[in-house]
């Protein structure tokens, strides 16, 4: 093991943490016989002091959050996978933990985190000294955490206006819960872009998927006429292009027009291909990590980095264009 210039040592670990010398380097080598309390209470001390162990990588976690249950291969999984293999590629080791398994985080020295998660949870990490945090999606400045994202309000903007530019007027919004960020500046965006065209913001053509089945909502709104649809509800999109294909028989990019979240390469080989908002995934890892690694090896700077990424629509074939009176819907 060695120190910081400061010669801080393992036997000053040892005296912080009121343990002996035997046991810091037990909880320095994983060893299965230290309980999970002194573990933690030795990292403690371990970062407090400013005392790194001697490893051959240095080691970032990637704390993730919700997995789509319909997309193995969604924007976690994805984003998880880029950011593993830019940090490899600095030759960091990389060590995953779950947001519901945070609290592996205080039993191992972590040179950096890097948050793949929705909720205010990696916020407790803050508690870590001297542990630079960067997360991604989830704007956490104001809590004094780096954050890069894209910009979400956007993503709702650039759908909803798509398709009133192709003529159409009754426009629902799907996404899987009200009170997540990135939902609540899609909807933002999505009603914005419905004003700004002079139409009315309907509630009723609100719907989130946690709350209510798909099945239910879709059917009602085709009642009511509805001919597009913002589907992002990435735990229900294939889910919902499925009903409206083949449970409720409608043609998609004719009957009903859709435009998805996120560019994953399954929605390009759909019936007919999905327009969606692509938000710069890669973009967003690649800051991250280079954000984390700088302040790993330079320290963090005293003003936290808030970035905000613009997204960008993907023109398919899943949006009609629809004969509309002049007047209805245009600009006031």
């Amino acid at each position: 093991m060695s120190s910081r210039p400061t010669s801080i040592s393992i036997s000053d670990v040892a005296r912080h943490a009121e343990v002996s010398i035997g046991t810091v380097s037990r909880v320095m080598n994983r060893h299965p016989s230290v309980t999970a309390d002194l573990r933690r209470r030795v990292m403690h001390s371990s970062r407090t002091l400013g005392f790194i162990p001697k490893v051959a990588h240095r080691c970032v976690a990637v704390v993730t959050g919700r997995n789509s249950p319909a997309l193995p291969v969604g924007y976690v999984s994805a984003v998880t996978s880029m950011v593993a293999r830019m940090l490899s590629a600095r030759r960091y080791l990389v060590e995953l933990i779950d947001v519901e398994n945070l609290e592996l985080a205080y039993e191992t020295h972590l040179d950096g985190a890097v948050g793949v998660v929705f909720d205010d949870r990696l916020a407790r990490l803050r508690s870590i000294p001297n542990l630079p945090l960067v997360t991604i999606n989830k704007p956490l400045h104001d809590r004094g955490i780096h954050s890069v994202y894209a910009d979400h309000y956007q993503q709702g903007v650039l759908a909803a206006e798509h398709l009133i530019r192709h003529g159409h007027r009754k426009i629902a919004f799907l996404a899987i819960e009200p009170d997540e960020w990135g939902s609540r500046q899609r909807r933002q965006g999505y009603e914005d872009a419905l004003r700004r065209a002079g139409l009315p913001v309907d509630g009723s053509l609100i719907r989130y998927t946690l709350e209510t089945p798909a099945y239910d909502v879709l059917a009602r709104w085709l009642q009511r006429g509805v001919t597009a649809l913002l589907n992002f509800s990435e735990d229900s999109s294939l889910e919902v292009l499925h009903i409206l294909s083949n449970v409720l028989g409608k043609v998609i990019g004719r009957d009903i027009s859709t435009v998805t979240l996120e560019d994953l390469p399954i929605y390009q080989y759909f019936t007919p291909p999905q327009t969606v908002v692509r938000q710069p995934l890669e973009s967003l890892a690649e800051l991250a990590v280079e954000h984390v690694t700088s302040f790993i090896e330079n320290g963090s700077p005293a003003e936290t980095v808030d970035r905000c990424l613009p997204t960008e629509l993907v023109e398919r074939d899943s949006v009609a264009t629809l004969d509309v009176p002049d007047g209805v819907g245009s600009r006031p």
